[in-house]
């Protein structure tokens, strides 16, 4: 998992037991979508983001769907939450469509700005193994389970908004669409 912002070195990795209400919530609501999949839930908080993934990996497959978003922190760390919560539901509303589709709707590979409930938020795809990640991590000695973990520093890696050969991709936004607010109870709100 790698953060939007180059500046994002230090995380914290969301609590174990939030991590399980997360998942909770996601098999609640995707029951049926999700019968075949092992659910897999990540987060980060940095010192100017936050990061969610919420992925599943399907039996017999190596490549797992992972519906990533990530917002600026900001000045008020206080509202860290209420952050958490919105890149939840976006992160719902996402997969609420990409079930619609039955999986064919094209998704963002890159981050890619949207507005989510009058709030400016971060969103990409992509089909990376986390298992997988992990042994390849164990093996070559990368694991850590610090409360403060540091992101490698890698200058060939591909970043969007510091490499200029970046490819645009199609201007239209995808239709996003609504899904059930997970956490909140609120106004449904469409991505765009």
């Amino acid at each position: 998992m790698f953060p939007r912002l180059k500046t994002s070195k230090k995380w914290t990795a969301f609590p174990i037991e939030y991590v399980r209400q997360i998942e909770q919530a996601f098999l609640e609501n995707f029951s049926a979508e999700l019968q075949n999949a092992k659910l897999i839930v990540q987060g980060r908080i940095y010192p100017s983001e936050i990061m969610l993934r919420v992925g599943f990996l399907e039996k017999g497959r190596l490549t797992q769907n992972n519906f990533e978003v990530s917002l600026d922190l900001g000045k008020d760390k206080n509202a860290i939450m209420d952050k958490i919560h919105l890149a939840i539901d976006a992160i719902g509303s996402l997969m609420h469509e990409f079930f619609e589709s039955d999986g064919t709707m094209e998704l963002p590979r890159i981050w890619k700005e949207f507005e989510f409930n009058k709030t400016k938020l971060y969103l990409q795809f992509n089909g990376e193994n986390t298992d997988l990640e992990q042994e390849a991590n164990k093996l070559l000695g990368l694991e850590q389970a610090d409360l403060l973990n540091e992101t490698e520093d890698d200058d060939d890696e591909f970043t969007p908004e510091t490499d200029s050969e970046v490819v645009d991709e199609e201007d239209d936004d995808p239709e996003l669409g609504t899904a059930p607010q997970i956490f909140k109870k609120k106004k449904k709100t469409d991505i765009h």
